[in-house]
C-alpha cells in the first residue's frame, strides 16, 4: 500500500550516523497518499510536528483512474510522539507543492495588532 509520510531523523556528523527517530503518516494510509513532495518540519516552541501532504488525492491520476479526480491536501499538526494529528486541516478543489510554517510576528516586525 502506498503512503505518505513526515519523518524525523538525527544526524550524528562526527560518527557519521543517521537514526529516524519520529515518524507519521503511514497509519493514515492511502488517503493521505502523495505523489508529490510535501514538507514536515519540527517546531520546537510547541514541540510539534506539521506534515503537508501535498497532494492527496492525486495518486488516483497515476493509478489510471478516469474522470474528476478529488485533490485535496491536508496540514496536519502533530504534538510530538503522538500519531494523530491534533490540528487537521483540508483543503479542498485545488492542489500545491510546498507549505511552509513562518511565524507572523518575524514575518512583520513592529506590527502588534
Amino acid at each position: 500500500m502506498k503512503y505518505t509520510r513526515g519523518v524525523v531523523y538525527k544526524v550524528d556528523q562526527k560518527k557519521m550516523t543517521v537514526e529516524q527517530v519520529y515518524a507519521v503518516g503511514q497509519e493514515k494510509g492511502y488517503d493521505y497518499y502523495s505523489p508529490v513532495t510535501g514538507l514536515a518540519e519540527y517546531m520546537p516552541d510547541k514541540d510539534s510536528f506539521v506534515v503537508y501532504y501535498s497532494t492527496a488525492g492525486l495518486g488516483e491520476t497515476l493509478a489510471g483512474k478516469k474522470g474528476r479526480v478529488d485533490i485535496h491536501p491536508f496540514l496536519a499538526e502533530y504534538k510530538w510522539g503522538e500519531k494523530d494529528p491534533a490540528v487537521l486541516m483540508s483543503f479542498k478543489d485545488t492542489m500545491g507543492y510546498q507549505a511552509w510554517v513562518f511565524d507572523l510576528k518575524k514575518a512583520f516586525p513592529g506590527n502588534t495588532k
